[in-house]
């Protein structure tokens, strides 16, 4: 993204034609990403029994939930002070600090996990297998600690390419290869997560050789300014992480501590299969925090709201179609991995609510944090945090995985309108513009469309001849509807530099 620019349209323009790449890039490893972690869980669901997939499936949900605290924030600093420096001793000392706390807080949090396994089985699912998989889990997350900071690092320097084939590609793809290496040994559920922690730690080696090689940096010792100043905001963003934990994922831990193992599959199938409507999101936010970061720290505020604005509007125009899918057809999409596995219809139906309303308000987080509200940030996933376990527990208990999902979904709903009402009061950021009417008028045409198909057929040809007609009318209103011209205009440059022949040169922002 060029800097310098008076013309705040033609710098609104680069940075939508920096996040869009950005977006191509990653969007196109974020659906092979979803696809290969389907594949992932069908390999389990038909190899495993029910209750050997939520024994997998809860291991790998704490993994994941302590995945997120163990950097202890690094990686997130890493993309807010990465790109605001440009000179290369001052990132190697960046990068320095980063992996030092990265390794030492999961080294750490690993050894707690390990020893604690027992305890954590006794008062869960109280499987015998499960002691072994957290286990192994917890060799594992030093190693998965280090691959998602190496993917932080190439998404500040804007290295979208390098970052989406890490982190979008190559994990799944490890687990997916040792699974079915584990499988053709004739391994079980322990033999999977032992292959999987081979693969997880050869692929951590290979991401600090990617990073050496492809960025130039070298990590060095940091100085006692750029050590306080890296942790003012990692830490209060850690402690964010941890409030994020208990808003957002307690309900996975009250599953298994409340429920059975079969729950716990179904419920976390449930939560799998709606993450693809998250996949516009994660596509647009590769590279938009980068740039909010660098359009911010040089006073271009209106070029951050315009740009935001934009984003959000694609986002949810993308969204839109994925949420219909999952909603009005997730029985049949629950089908795919069999019958028992549809008992989380309802589920589904809310957490397709709850998924939704965050795209709406677009990356409202991670604005926060660009804009140096990480403490605002943390208070807000404490306060919401607590409050959702007290409202998980009892919604749980009355009413099962439903209650789980009502709260977690809730929760998540109520801190992305939180958020955006302060990123609006405090910087005046706020994504919304009557344009938004356009796709909403779209999804309306295309819901009648997918409802009306529903008698007419049943199973995966309902799936698949409902959603193509749902996806055809919500394109020709799309266009009916009109596109804006500046939407038109960077289409068309994208165009052009993606077609055969054409070069992709995006403007990224000048060192």
């Amino acid at each position: 993204m060029s800097k310098g620019h008076n013309d705040t349209d033609e710098v609104v323009f680069d940075s939508l034609e920096s996040v869009t790449h950005g977006a191509v890039v990653n969007g196109s490893g974020v659906l092979a990403q979803r696809v290969l972690q389907f594949l992932v869980n069908f390999a389990l669901t038909q190899g495993l029994t029910v209750a050997l997939f939520g024994v997998y499936s809860l291991g790998d949900r704490i993994l994941r939930i302590l995945g997120r605290f163990s950097p202890l924030g690094a990686d997130q600093s890493a993309v807010r002070f990465l790109p605001e420096y440009s000179d290369s001793a001052r990132r190697n000392r960046i990068l320095g600090i980063a992996y030092l706390t990265a390794g030492v807080a999961s080294g750490l949090i690993a050894v707690g996990l390990f020893v604690s396994a027992p305890r954590i089985n006794a008062i869960t699912i109280d499987q015998p297998e499960f002691v072994g998989v957290l286990r192994l889990f917890a060799v594992m997350l030093p190693a998965f600690t280090f691959v998602r900071l190496s993917a932080h690092v190439f998404r500040a320097l804007e290295l979208v390419e390098s970052q989406t084939l890490l982190w979008r590609v190559g994990v799944p793809a490890a687990r997916l290869v040792a699974i079915l290496v584990a499988f053709a040994l004739g391994y079980s559920v322990l033999g999977i997560v032992g292959a999987i922690t081979v693969a997880m730690t050869v692929l951590a080696a290979l991401s600090l050789g990617l990073v050496h090689s492809g960025t130039g940096l070298r990590a060095r010792r940091p100085t006692v300014a750029d050590t306080r100043e890296f942790y003012n905001h990692s830490l209060p963003t850690a402690a964010s992480r941890v409030g994020e934990i208990l808003r957002s994922r307690v309900d996975v831990l009250l599953v298994g501590w409340l429920l059975t193992a079969d729950a716990a599959g179904i419920y976390n199938l449930s939560l799998f299969l709606t993450g693809f409507i998250a996949l516009p999101l994660a596509a647009f936010n590769s590279q938009f925090p980068a740039v909010a970061s660098d359009l911010y720290s040089d006073g271009e505020h209106g070029a951050v709201q315009s740009t935001y604005s934009t984003v959000t509007r694609w986002v949810v125009t993308a969204t839109l179609p994925l949420a219909l899918i999952s909603f009005v057809y997730r029985v049949e999409l629950l089908d795919i991995f069999g019958a028992a596995y549809t008992r989380g219809s309802t589920v589904v139906a809310v957490f397709v609510l709850g998924r939704l309303v965050g795209s709406v308000v677009g990356a409202t987080g991670w604005l926060l944090l660009m804009t140096d509200h990480q403490y605002l940030r943390m208070v807000n996933s404490w306060v919401l945090g607590v409050l959702n376990i007290g409202l998980s527990y009892y919604l749980l208990v009355e009413y099962g995985l439903v209650g789980a999902a009502l709260g977690t979904a809730g929760s998540l709903a109520v801190v992305n309108v939180l958020r955006l009402a302060q990123l609006w009061y405090l910087e005046g950021f706020q994504p919304f513009t009557r344009e938004y009417g356009k796709p909403v008028a779209a999804a309306v045409g295309m819901a009648t469309a997918m409802v009306a198909v529903r008698p007419l057929l049943e199973g995966g040809v309902l799936l698949v001849v409902g959603s193509i007609a749902g996806l055809t009318v919500y394109v020709a209103l799309l266009v009916a509807l009109d596109i804006e011209s500046r939407d038109y205009r960077l289409f068309a440059a994208l165009f052009e530099q993606y077609r055969p022949g054409g070069s992709v040169q995006i403007n990224r922002r000048s060192d």
